[in-house]
């Protein structure tokens, strides 16, 4: 008797001129380096058309999505350009979860989301905005879980991954459950608080989704800084995407594309990554030096210095601090305290000093808070 193939196991697409492939986790599949977040696709339909269409000509074979993006409608921007091919692809969807979310409600959601892609199946759908304190909610009688696996076993999605941003410790409690066959976590060159949940997937075989590799486009601004310390003599952004594909245990690099200057620049970076060039624990060694540069006088983010009397975001600034003086990016931070309106900007500051009274690391915030505003 012959051997069939388990259903929905179409060959993913793929182009080896022009993208480099990972194993995603345990999975089988091989991934494209470089995947697509579609939360920052325009109002201009045919343009994305043609956007999605084009990197899935350059091999791009992983869409990250939910009906929640752009006001509602990041799945029906999405789903023109995916006409004819999405078998191909992994596509993802991806829905929250609250103590009253039953199994009917979310296997409702999945049929929603798949309708609006035009798609059978999702080979990877999503438990967003997921935290280790929501797992009694996963996993009550009734509830997502049950959701999951019934539409496994119907064939309308393969496998489950999930996304969030509770502490790594956390996250990888979440991912020893065997629960999961993804974790999706922002991980940059001035974000690394992960990597110790990334080396656990890895052990584990979960597949790991990068998001922000260019930390929301902040990585955009050229930095002398990094390039010292990461010894390349690169753009930026290049630098960002070497970096984050220079971790073994990283599947794929998602960036939230909207040009086609960005998919083509991309997908030529990481064409031209080589993992023989790129020492990943050489990288970190220099990113560790250039914060040991500057001492322990940065914020934690433990937000006990909130909140401020005066409605300032004092962890906002701080972690601007920690951009500007640690790794060199001036131009970005400067035109981000710009943005920052009068009603919540640190000219507010009063000096009256509560902030650094209930700081547990001492620091001079109030100072902190004058020099960033002379950015202004």
């Amino acid at each position: 008797m012959s051997i069939i193939q388990p259903c929905n196991q179409q060959i993913l697409n793929r182009n080896d001129k022009q993208m480099k492939y990972r194993n995603f986790g345990n999975t089988g599949w091989e991934v494209s380096a470089l995947s697509f977040g579609c939360m920052r696709l325009c109002d201009n339909q045919e343009y994305n058309t043609n956007l999605i269409s084009k990197s899935i000509d350059a091999g791009v074979n992983y869409f990250e999505t939910t009906r929640y993006y752009l006001e509602g409608q990041c799945q029906h921007r999405t789903a023109p350009g995916l006409v004819g091919r999405g078998d191909s692809l992994i596509v993802s969807g991806k829905d929250g979860i609250n103590p009253d979310k039953t199994a009917y409600l979310f296997r409702k959601e999945i049929e929603r989301q798949l309708d609006i892609l035009g798609l059978s199946h999702f080979k990877f759908f999503q438990v967003g905005w997921f935290s280790w304190e929501m797992m009694p909610h996963l996993l009550k009688q009734g509830g997502v879980l049950d959701a999951i696996r019934q539409a496994k076993a119907e064939g309308l999605i393969q496998c489950v991954g999930f996304t969030g941003h509770d502490t790594p410790e956390n996250f990888i409690k979440c991912i020893e459950t065997g629960l999961f066959d993804s974790i999706t976590v922002p991980y940059n060159l001035i974000n690394r608080s992960y990597e110790p949940t990334i080396a656990r997937a890895g052990e584990l075989g979960v597949g790991v989704v990068a998001m922000c590799p260019v930390a929301g486009g902040v990585l955009s601004c050229e930095s002398d800084r990094l390039k010292e310390a990461l010894g390349m003599d690169l753009p930026t952004t290049e630098m960002a995407f070497q970096f984050v594909l220079a971790n073994p245990n990283v599947s794929t690099a998602c960036s939230g594309m909207n040009t086609l200057e960005q998919l083509e620049q991309n997908v030529k970076t990481v064409n031209n990554f080589d993992p023989e060039l790129n020492n990943f624990g050489e990288m970190c060694e220099g990113l560790d030096k250039l914060r040991a540069e500057l001492g322990d006088r940065f914020c934690t983010s433990c937000r006990y210095c909130m909140p401020c009397p005066q409605d300032i975001d004092i962890p906002h600034y701080m972690n601007l601090y920690r951009e500007w003086k640690v790794f060199g990016l001036t131009d970005s931070v400067a035109e981000r305290v710009r943005a920052i309106g009068k009603d919540k900007s640190a000219v507010r500051c009063t000096d009256c000093g509560e902030c650094e009274d209930k700081c547990p690391n001492t620091l001079s915030v109030r100072e902190v808070l004058r020099e960033m505003e002379s950015l202004r």
